[in-house]
């Protein structure tokens, strides 16, 4: 590769030599730019054009549609197959063996014995850790290992954290970045990680995952498929599988990858004309739907859980110097708002604007951002003074004494200041803050729909809003209702639907015999069978069996081969409602007829009397 490369591991030549020319880019400070420009770039990036791009399904092009788990699975092989062939065009060595790989780390934590073993690459450009100690033997020296048994190297987080496990994975979601780079500068029409980002962000956002049904009172969703999604076990197959597919290649690159910037791409194809320059494109919409997708992981994650704090983890990232998650505004939640306001007694106009897939996607994108901005207490979620309610019910108890306004005059008794009294006589109760009365409703609509939005975020607001939001009598009967009626799918009993299917057949029929249209394509079953046959053929893909051959019939495996034969055993064959079969006195070809149910011939091949005449 010629031309200065980024901050990183330089790159086998051999690896790199027809690898496009990459432009040098310097250190970014604060002075650099316009903060106009930068202000409306960030204006581009959270627009409501792009929000609603991001939510798109992703279309089937030259990789597959991510709407599933599996979906997600298969994607990745396909892009670690793509990513072979395109190194291989520049590195022919692609041989699989077993390699053994010496950049791992296992960092202690600094709570008690916790560690965790990690590739070196995904701590690239960050300062979080330092060289362990090594442990001393029974004299007091440090022991020393062998360098070929040292496979791999301790260290130790700067600061002690319990969050390492989700910063761990935050850290590997970002590289993925950078390996978006890289695949894009390889060929962006075939390695870049885009479609699985997206892919990624449509998975985690929802419940289950939609299967295709063609009755309208059945589910359309796969309560097993969808519903989880380990993003550490995608990025980590996916850098197993290009470990494996690369071999000796593998290492290169590695190198390679490290060269790139995760904040920019070069977008290069060789299918692109040769006198184009390449684009230089930003990767800041992914990196927000990156952060997104994290930001959800996390959240998903039962809120009883001993780290599961979203304050305290942006606690531990600010102490180490991790730039926190980028998402999108909450912006009062207004598409969970009309959403859910064209599923309960909409206007047309209501339905138009509010029903699809789309606008489904982007109010789940809202519960999880109305979920982080509740558990953060940002302003924007908090009620104005005019709209707090008078009669709030879960006030909080607080057992310090220095919380009191008045002043206590403890001169007589000698006593020090917080010891006076009983411990119940010095609780005070603290007034909880207040959520807005727009945005409480969006939160008590997605606590009420059980298959659109994640258990995990519906789980977080009921234990936030009930344990640190002032919530009336009202509020707190309504959030409880919501948590345990699920609103989503019927909500009509068995047999009234039942009713209301004979009854559109019941008409359906009349209107056929009324019209003489053709209505029996809509009172057919469905297509779906029931559990028992799932996963067999449908039934009319396969051929009717054949009837048992009746005991003295015609020597031929089928009964229903008789028919068209002359009816040698008449005594015991069955004719089956029809006459039974003659040999015709006119020749020509056997047909049946559909009005008669019976075998004739045409004539076409009857011999003509001589003809008569002449001189």
């Amino acid at each position: 590769m010629s031309g200065a490369a980024m901050p990183g591991a330089v790159p086998d030549a051999a690896a790199t030599s027809s690898l496009p020319h990459r432009p040098t880019s310097r250190p970014r400070s604060p002075d650099d730019g316009d903060v106009a420009a930068a202000a409306a770039q960030r204006e581009r990036i959270f627009s409501e054009a792009a929000r609603r791009r991001s939510m798109r399904v992703p279309k089937e092009g030259m990789m597959i549609s991510i709407t599933s788990v599996m979906d997600v699975y298969q994607h990745v092989r396909m892009l670690v197959g793509m990513f072979t062939n395109v190194w291989g065009w520049s590195l022919q060595t692609v041989t699989c063996f077993l390699q053994a790989d010496g950049g791992l780390l296992r960092v202690h934590t600094g709570v008690g014995q916790e560690n965790f073993v990690m590739q070196a690459f995904y701590l690239q450009g960050q300062d979080l850790v330092k060289d362990s100690p090594r442990a001393k033997n029974s004299r007091g020296c440090k022991q020393q290992k062998a360098p070929h048994l040292d496979k791999v190297k301790d260290v130790t987080l700067k600061h002690p954290t319990r969050y390492f496990a989700d910063i761990k994975l935050l850290l590997k979601m970002r590289w993925l970045l950078r390996l978006h780079s890289a695949g894009c500068e390889l060929d962006y029409k075939v390695c870049s990680l885009k479609n699985l980002f997206l892919g990624l962000q449509y998975v985690v956002l929802q419940q289950s995952a939609e299967v295709e049904a063609d009755s309208i009172f059945d589910t359309k969703v796969a309560q097993s498929a969808g519903a989880f999604i380990n993003l550490e076990s995608v990025v980590d197959d996916l850098v197993d599988q290009l470990q494996r597919a690369l071999g000796t290649a593998y290492k290169p690159f590695q190198e390679f990858v490290a060269t790139c910037d995760p904040a920019q791409s070069m977008h290069v194809s060789k299918m692109d004309s040769t006198i184009t320059p390449p684009a230089i494109q930003s990767n800041d919409q992914l990196a927000v739907i990156v952060d997104t997708i994290f930001l959800t992981c996390f959240l998903r994650k039962p809120c009883k859980e001993q780290c599961s704090k979203l304050r305290e983890l942006y606690a531990d990232l600010a102490m180490f110097g991790i730039s926190l998650p980028d998402v999108p505004p909450l912006r009062a939640a207004q598409h969970l708002r009309t959403w859910a306001k064209a599923l309960s007694k909409p206007t047309r106009a209501d339905r138009e604007k509010g029903l699809g897939k789309e606008q489904e996607k982007l109010a789940q994108l809202d519960a999880v951002l109305l979920a982080a901005a509740v558990e953060l207490r940002m302003p924007e979620v908090m009620a104005p003074p005019e709209e707090w309610a008078k009669d709030v019910m879960n006030t909080r108890s607080s057992g310090n004494a220095s919380s009191l306004t008045e002043d206590i005059d403890f001169g007589s008794t000698g006593r020090v200041p917080g010891s006076a009294g009983p411990s119940a006589s010095r609780v005070v109760n603290e007034q909880k803050p207040q959520l807005t009365r727009s945005l409480f409703e969006a939160a008590l609509m997605c606590i009420h729909h059980h298959a659109t939005f994640p258990e995990g975020i519906r789980e977080r607001l009921y234990s936030l809003l009930n344990e640190e939001w002032g919530l009336t009598a009202e509020n707190a009967q309504s959030l409880a209702v919501a948590a345990t009626q699920n609103i989503d799918g019927n909500k009509l009993p068995a047999s009234t639907l039942l009713s209301m299917d004979h009854r559109e057949k019941t008409r359906l029929r009349e209107y056929a015999v009324n019209t003489w249209k053709d209505t029996s394509h809509l009172i057919v079953p469905s297509l779906i069978a029931v559990p028992s046959q799932e996963g067999k053929p449908p039934k009319f893909t396969q051929s009717a069996p054949p009837a048992p051959r009746l005991p003295f019939a015609s020597a031929f495996t089928s009964s229903d081969m008789t028919r068209s034969l002359p009816d040698f055993r008449g005594f015991t064959a069955k004719s089956h409602g029809r006459e039974p079969f003659k040999v015709p006195q006119i020749t020509g070809p056997l047909t049946m007829d559909p009005d008669l149910r019976k075998l004739r011939t045409t004539g076409f091949f009857w011999k003509m009397p001589p003809l008569k005449g002449g001189p």
